[in-house]
């Protein structure tokens, strides 16, 4: 059996059954995603594997019982922000998630997705400065929706927030980068 050609909900029956192959393939399908969104939260690269290994550890060991209503990659970002979130606010002794936003390396990202969509050809300076015109909360949400593909709704509970707050989040980001990038 091709694990490549299964979908998630497949994929996630294989799990079940036992198949080790496909749990290791959702281990190489999303490990380094997780990676990445964890530097938004951390440069500590330690902490970030250490939350994603306890997150698949915690999905093996849960797997007989764990019930994944939407899909494998919203269930395993929701859990790994949820961690993260909770060791930085540890290891760093901080109380709220505002305190630590302003320390998220949201730059590389943000780059690579405005290059692919031809948004911008100028200059990084130009993409920092209008990425700093973003609040913390409009960066994450459309980095979950442009580069991580999140729907909207799995957006919403990952960051816990109404659906229709994270449409304005979102379309004023955009707005805003749009805007600051026409004016340089």
């Amino acid at each position: 059996m091709d694990l490549h050609s299964l979908d998630e909900v497949q994929l996630w029956k294989s799990i079940l059954k036992g198949n080790d192959e496909a749990f290791t393939l959702i281990y190489r399908k999303y490990s380094l995603d997780l990676y990445k969104y964890g530097h938004k939260f951390t440069i500590d690269g330690n902490l970030i594997e250490d939350v994603i290994q306890d997150t698949y550890v915690r999905i093996f060991e849960l797997r007989k019982t764990l019930v994944i209503r939407r899909s494998i990659k919203f269930y395993l970002f929701s859990t790994f922000r949820n961690e993260i979130i909770k060791r930085v606010n540890l290891t760093y002794q901080m109380d709220y998630l505002t305190e630590f936003h302003d320390k998220m390396a949201w730059e590389a990202s943000f780059e690579q997705m405005l290059e692919d969509q031809q948004i911008i050809t100028e200059s990084k300076t130009k993409l920092n400065k209008a990425l700093g015109a973003l609040p913390p909360r409009q960066k994450e949400a459309i980095y979950l929706r442009y580069i991580q593909s999140l729907s909207n709704e799995e957006i919403a509970e990952i960051m816990e927030i109404k659906v229709s707050y994270l449409y304005n989040l979102i379309s004023n980001g955009l707005k805003t980068l749009k805007t600051t990038l026409s004016t340089f």
